[in-house]
C-alpha cells in the first residue's frame, strides 16, 4: 500500500505539479494555435502590449494596434484564483517569475509567445533568471542549438569567471525557439542591483517549414 501511494505521488508530481513550460510550449498555448480554440480560463489581466489597453481576453487581440510584423500582440498574467500549489502561484515559468506576451495574425493564428524573466521579481528569483535556459532544454531537447556569444561591452563585469550574453536558436516542429540570456554585473559589481541575470524566450512558428 505504501509503494501504492509513493507511486501515486510521484505521477501527481511528474505529471501536475510540474512547471507550467510541460503543457502546449506554455501551458495550454502553442504557436500554431488558433487563439479562439484556446480557453482563458487561468489567465486575466489582459492588454495590448503597445498601449496597455485593457481587453475582456486575448480572443478581443483585433482592438489592439496592428504591429510592425502584421501582429496583434497580448499581454497576460496567470489567475492565481487557480492556483492550486506554492508552484503555481504567480505568473511563473518553470518557477521562474516572468512577464509574458502572444503575438496573434490576422487570421487568429498564435504566432509567437514571448517570455521574459520579470525584472521586479525578489532578487532570489532575479539572481536565478539567466538559469531558466536549463528548462526550456530539457523541453525541446538539448541537440541542434545554434549558438552566438555576443561580446563583452566595457560596461559589463565578469561574476568570477563567468559572463555570459548568448543567444540560442533551435528549429524543431514547425517551431523556432530562441532564448538570450544574460548573467553579468552592469559598471558596479559591489552593488547587487547592478546584477544582470535574465531570460528572454521566443517560441514562433516557423513560416517556412
Amino acid at each position: 500500500m505504501k509503494n501504492i501511494k509513493f507511486i501515486i505521488k510521484t505521477i501527481i508530481f511528474l505529471f501536475v505539479i510540474q512547471p507550467s513550460l510541460y503543457a502546449g510550449d506554455i501551458r495550454e498555448l502553442y504557436v500554431g494555435a488558433n487563439i479562439a480554440d484556446i480557453a482563458i480560463k487561468g489567465f486575466t489581466n489582459f492588454e495590448c502590449q503597445n498601449s496597455d489597453k485593457a481587453l475582456k481576453s486575448w480572443y478581443n487581440f483585433a482592438k489592439c494596434k496592428i504591429g510592425k510584423n502584421n501582429l496583434y500582440t497580448v499581454k497576460f498574467e496567470y489567475d492565481e484564483k487557480f492556483a492550486f500549489n506554492e508552484n503555481f502561484e504567480g505568473t511563473q515559468v518553470s518557477g521562474h517569475p516572468v512577464l509574458i506576451n502572444i503575438a496573434i495574425d490576422d487570421n487568429q493564428i498564435l504566432q509567437e509567445i514571448n517570455i521574459v524573466t520579470d525584472p521586479k521579481a525578489p532578487f532570489y528569483f532575479r539572481k536565478q533568471a539567466h538559469l531558466l535556459w536549463l528548462r526550456v532544454y530539457n523541453k525541446y531537447g538539448s541537440d541542434n542549438w545554434v549558438c552566438n556569444e555576443i561580446l563583452q561591452n566595457k560596461n559589463h563585469i565578469t561574476i568570477g569567471k563567468t559572463y555570459i550574453n548568448k543567444v540560442c536558436t533551435k528549429k524543431i516542429k514547425g517551431k523556432i525557439i530562441k532564448i538570450h540570456r544574460e548573467f553579468y554585473f552592469l559598471n558596479d559589481k559591489t552593488k547587487k542591483e547592478n546584477l544582470v541575470s535574465k531570460t528572454f524566450l521566443q517560441i514562433k512558428k516557423n513560416t517556412k517549414s
